[in-house]
């Protein structure tokens, strides 16, 4: 995510919590899930929580259940009505891009202000927007959730990243390959290959989500084939986060290696 122009006093007051791993910037509601308010092109996010629906009525949505309403919102091409069968938090966040270290579930409904009626277990986070590569490619995603994330392009599943014990058999999609560098408690999975064109513009869907509560990680990068990156001492190429505007990530203990100095995607309002 990239900061917004701040006065040097405002810059000075940045502190990162490493214990919470919720970075925030002073005078702004800013955490590694989005920020309330945005002054640039970002991707938009909208939380759901699935225990109820939106007058507040508890769902039969256990853990079992999360899944599968996971795989149907999948294998529905991405279409939103599944969703909103369940509670919908006016509030939006914006961000620039998914990684989100190793911290506590309660931390994402705070992000979104629905603390107070959003309790953190099986709740999803739509993000969505429009956006183009930096050059033109062939490219793919890799990511990884503790529990889910998964990645379309103009409404096709490009990849799940979420935990393996999440088994989504109705979706069509299977990984190629094998798991990359580890990421947190689990390793970045391979999405497909999928080509963009100079100045082409794509619908880019992403959901991350989270079961029965407790600790919550993810993280999405990106590779373009052909692109020469460093390796990390177990053979796996150390990829750039994706991202929609440039933001300089904190490092800290458990997250995949990043790589720096990539050019990043934009994102169009």
């Amino acid at each position: 995510m990239t900061a917004m122009k701040t006065t040097s006093f405002a810059l000075a007051a940045i502190v990162v919590f490493f214990n919470t791993a919720v970075t925030v910037l002073a005078q702004k509601n800013f955490t590694v899930f989005g920020r309330s308010q945005t002054s640039e092109a970002a991707l938009i996010g909208i939380m759901y929580d699935l225990k109820q629906t939106q007058t507040h009525e508890p769902t039969s949505v256990d853990p079992e259940r999360y899944t599968g309403v996971v795989d149907e919102f999948l294998a529905s091409k991405w279409d939103e009505r599944v969703l909103n069968r369940y509670y919908r938090v006016t509030k939006p966040v914006y961000t620039t891009q998914i990684f989100v270290p190793n911290m506590n579930a309660d931390e994402a409904p705070k992000a979104f202000g629905a603390e107070k009626t959003v309790k953190p277990s099986r709740w999803i986070i739509h993000y969505k927007g429009q956006v183009s590569p930096p050059s033109p490619g062939t490219y793919r995603f890799w990511g990884s959730a503790d529990d889910a994330l998964a990645v379309a392009v103009n409404g096709v599943t490009e990849l799940s990243g979420c935990r393996p014990d999440m088994h989504l058999v109705k979706t069509g999609w299977k990984q190629t390959g094998p798991n990359g560098a580890r990421a947190a408690n689990g390793s970045l999975h391979p999405g497909d290959w999928f080509t963009v064109g100079a100045n082409e513009i794509i619908d880019l869907d992403v959901i991350i989500g989270e079961r029965p509560g407790g600790e919550f990680n993810a993280f999405l990068m990106i590779e373009k084939k052909g692109e020469s990156y460093q390796s990390d001492g177990e053979g796996h190429a150390i990829l750039p986060i994706f991202q929609v505007a440039p933001y300089q990530t904190p490092v800290s203990r458990g997250e995949p290696k990043f790589a720096v100095g990539y050019p990043v995607w934009k994102c169009y309002q």
